[in-house]
């Protein structure tokens, strides 16, 4: 050997994850948690909201986790992402918040999934 590093075999270190989401910079963790709620994919938003992903993060258009869930009528995502402190009350670029998406389908299970009525 001539005193230099002999060179890695190939093998690359994975990042851990958490519940199988491997961590990313956090915009790109919440436009997964955008997408993780219009699907209603709950174990990733849990995942996702255990790394550290802030649960208001908007995308372009001013659009939340939640505001996307309500539009999908994900009841699981929902009640998950108010369980997680999700607002109601943030407004999108259209000046809509979550509450006023809820208000106007009128949907008696949803607004309990968000916590609006008993």
């Amino acid at each position: 050997m001539t005193g230099e590093a002999a060179p890695l075999s190939g093998a690359r270190m994975e990042a851990p994850t958490v519940q199988g989401v491997a961590p990313a910079a956090p915009e790109v963790r919440a436009a997964r948690l955008r997408a993780a709620a219009a699907a209603g994919r709950v174990a990733e938003l849990t995942a996702l909201l255990a790394q550290g992903t802030p649960v208001d993060g908007p995308d372009s258009e001013g659009e939340t986790a939640l505001m996307k869930a309500v539009q999908a009528h994900s009841l699981a995502a929902t009640a998950v992402l108010r369980r997680h402190g999700a607002s109601l009350d943030l407004k999108n670029r259209a000046g809509v918040s979550a509450r006023d998406m809820a208000a106007a389908m009128g949907d008696a299970d949803l607004n309990r999934a968000l916590g609006l009525v008993p």
